[in-house]
């Protein structure tokens, strides 16, 4: 008969395993987006081979996107500062391009963009429920991302605070955390762009972590237009590879902890809404995925959507 000495014991072991797998189930710590964090992937399993797999065979070339777009064979610096305007006076809508096309074209926009704000809700089910909340800021100076992962049993919170072009990377922990706000006065530490890419997989200037391309995406929905106070708005999905698509980030966390398996991504759909100008309105995300923890292999699902302000003023949330 176990004693009460050993009976406690295995209550306690029991609890820590739920908490380690809650923080399997979290995803969007390092990215904003249904991502695991770095910490998770030691839990992790999977057949997936990347080793073989280069991004840059799977990214599109931007410069074909704006020749198509524009309707050039040959592009100098100011057709890409002016193609908007250029492709809009042409009559080229979101409509003659394709769904890949598009995102990359907004992607491109939001990566010059004056200034953003991105902000989001979600949902992890897996075997505790958690919100998620993710906003990534940039104020033409600094780039901050807040990322709140909150479920009945584990909270976690973190702040990411790059300025444009250095060098170094802050976390900031959260303190007096709710599932959408947290004051960013706890702990600090700083890593270089590097250090802090191995870990997380995409730097906080990334909005988008997934390769989206003519090579990854599997499947596309129709374009559709309507016009929202008074301006056109293209609505469209896309299905994604749940490899390739996935590169970057389980790459970087394979060679930072030296894992050898990996999460198995299941299926990724993702829904975006443009305006006229290919800058994005909003974007929704939902993945489902595999795990391997502690012999059970639980189906994770998780659900984001995001909304977008563009080259409007921004007030970076307070940090220290």
């Amino acid at each position: 008969m176990a004693t009460q000495h050993q009976k406690e014991r295995r209550a306690i072991s029991r609890k820590r395993n739920i908490l380690n797998f809650l923080l399997v189930g979290i995803i969007g710590i390092g990215t904003g987006l249904f991502l695991g964090s770095w910490y998770s992937y030691a839990f992790l399993s999977s057949s997936v081979d990347y080793s073989n797999i280069s991004e840059a065979t799977l990214r599109d070339d931007i410069d074909e996107i704006f020749k198509k777009a524009i309707k050039k064979n040959k592009l100098t610096d100011s057709d890409k500062e002016n193609w908007v305007s250029t492709a809009k006076s042409q009559g080229v809508t979101p409509k003659n391009l394709t769904t890949y096309e598009n995102i990359a074209l907004a992607e491109y926009n939001l990566e010059n963009a004056q200034s953003y704000a991105v902000t989001g809700t979600g949902l992890v089910d897996t075997v505790v429920k958690q919100t998620v909340y993710s906003a990534k800021y940039y104020d033409g100076n600094q780039y901050v991302v807040e990322n709140i992962s909150k479920s009945s049993m584990v909270t976690v919170a973190n702040c990411f605070v790059l300025n444009k072009g250095a060098n170094l990377v802050s976390t900031i922990a959260g303190n007096n955390v709710t599932e959408t706000s947290a004051n960013w006065t706890g702990s600090k530490t700083e890593v270089t762009t590097s250090e802090f890419t191995d870990k997380n997989g995409v730097l906080p200037n990334k909005v988008i972590p997934y390769i989206v391309s003519s090579k990854t995406v599997t499947s596309s929905s129709e374009i559709t237009e309507t016009t929202v106070n008074g301006t056109k708005q293209y609505k469209f999905s896309v299905n994604l590879d749940p490899v390739n698509s996935v590169l970057n980030y389980v790459r970087q966390v394979k060679q930072t902890g030296g894992l050898s398996d990996y999460p198995t991504f299941n299926d990724i759909k993702l829904t975006f809404v443009i305006d006229e100008n290919w800058n994005f309105v909003s974007f929704d995300v939902v993945e489902n995925y595999r795990v391997v923890y502690a012999g059970l292999k639980p189906k994770c699902t998780g659900t984001l959507n995001l909304t977008f302000k563009i080259n409007e003023p921004i007030t970076l949330p307070e940090h220290n």
